[in-house]
C-alpha cells in the first residue's frame, strides 16, 4: 500500500468527532474564547464530562486537591490543554484490553512530561502533559483501524528486536510520527501539541517548539526504560540533540528519576 493510499484510507476511517467536541474546538478557535462558554458546552454531555474529570484527577497532572467541575478543570488547564485532553478521549475511546498497554504507556509518558516540565520549569507544563498522552496516537489508531498492518508490525519487532519506529518503516515504509502528523492536519491542532508529537523521535524537524518536542522525546524514552522487563528490552530511539535542547546533567536527571519513583511506582493505571 503506497504512503498516498494509506493516508487516504486512515483519513477516511478516523473517528468521527462528536458534535460536543467539535462545537468547544469552535469556540476554542476564535479569538478571545471565552472558558466559562468552553465549560458549558462540556458539561452538556454528561459522559464527555466524566472522562474529562477523570483524565484531570490522574496521577499525571498531581493536582493537590480533587478537581470536580468542568470549569475549575478549564480555568486550571488552560483551553489548549482542554482540547488536547478532548482530542484524547476521541482517539483512545474506551480503554479495553487491546489498548491498554498503549493506554498505560502513554499515561507513563504523560506523567514524566509533566515532572521534566516541573523540574526545568517550563510553564506550560499542561499542554506537555496532554501532549504525552497523545504522542503515540498514531499507534492507537493502526491498532483499531488497520489492525492487520499492527500485527505484522508487532510480529516484525518481536523476530527482529527492534522498536516500534522501525518496524513501522519495514512494513508501511513510514512510522507513527508521519501518521501523527496527518491526523494532527485533519484536526486542526494548535502548533504546539503538533510539533511535540510529530517530532518527538526527530527533534531536528521541529520549528519554533523544538524544546516541546525533546520533552516528549525525553519522556517517551524515560517511559520505557522505567517499565523495562525481561518480556520488553527494547528501547525507542531517543535523538541525540535532546540533552543539549533541555540542558540536562546528572543533577538535573537525579531530580526527574526521584520524581518519577515518587509518582510512578505507586500507581495502578487500571483505576482510572
Amino acid at each position: 500500500m503506497s504512503n498516498l493510499l494509506l493516508k487516504e484510507k486512515l483519513i477516511e476511517r478516523l473517528p468521527s468527532i462528536p458534535k460536543v467536541v467539535h462545537e468547544v474546538w469552535k469556540i476554542i478557535e476564535q479569538k478571545n474564547a471565552e472558558p466559562a462558554k468552553v465549560s458549558e458546552v462540556i458539561s452538556k454531555d454528561i459522559s464527555l464530562s466524566a472522562k474529562v474529570l477523570k483524565l484531570v484527577n490522574s496521577p499525571f497532572y498531581g493536582f493537590p486537591n480533587r478537581i470536580s467541575s468542568i470549569k475549575h478543570a478549564v480555568i486550571l488547564l488552560g483551553l489548549d490543554a482542554i482540547r488536547g485532553l478532548l482530542i484524547s478521549t476521541v482517539v483512545f475511546g474506551d480503554i479495553n484490553e487491546e489498548i491498554k498497554d498503549m493506554w498505560d504507556h502513554a499515561c507513563d509518558c504523560a506523567t514524566i512530561a509533566g515532572i521534566i516540565a516541573k523540574v526545568l520549569d517550563i510553564k506550560e507544563s499542561d499542554e506537555l502533559t496532554v501532549a504525552g498522552l497523545l504522542h503515540d496516537m498514531g499507534k492507537v489508531i493502526l491498532k483499531n483501524y488497520f489492525p492487520e498492518l499492527e500485527a505484522k508490525i508487532k510480529t516484525l519487532q518481536k523476530i527482529e528486536n527492534i522498536p516500534d519506529s522501525e518496524a513501522e518503516k519495514k512494513v508501511i515504509g513510514i512510522s507513527h510520527d508521519t501518521i501523527n502528523k496527518w491526523i494532527t492536519e485533519k484536526w486542526h491542532f494548535p502548533p504546539i501539541l503538533t510539533e511535540a508529537i510529530v517530532f518527538h523521535h526527530n527533534i531536528s524537524g521541529a520549528g519554533k517548539y523544538r524544546l516541546f518536542s525533546a520533552v516528549i522525546g525525553l519522556a517517551d524514552f524515560l517511559s520505557y526504560l522505567y517499565r523495562l522487563s525481561p518480556d520488553k528490552l527494547s528501547l525507542p530511539n531517543m535523538d541525540e540533540k535532546i540533552c543539549g535542547i533541555l540542558g540536562l546533567n546528572p543533577k538535573v536527571m537525579d531530580q526527574i528519576f526521584s520524581e518519577m519513583d515518587k509518582t510512578l511506582y505507586p500507581i495502578n493505571w487500571d483505576e482510572f
